[in-house]
């Protein structure tokens, strides 16, 4: 079985097929503008947290 079947020009329902085969690629370029959108937001924000040292126990002696 083939991945991805072109329609037979000769069939009655070739143009249904392109017309599906059409939302299908469209679907697909939707999630991975979506998909590398979030991986590229996610990216921005991940900056490292910063923590002050304490040494309150050291001052108190």
């Amino acid at each position: 079985m083939d991945i991805f079947t072109v329609p037979d020009p000769s069939d009655s329902g070739m143009g249904y097929a392109y017309i599906i085969m059409i939302f299908v690629f469209i679907a697909a370029s939707f999630t991975v503008y979506k998909l590398k959108k979030s991986a590229q937001k996610n990216k921005k924000q991940e900056v490292p947290k910063a923590y002050e040292m304490y040494e309150a126990e050291d001052k108190k002696q």
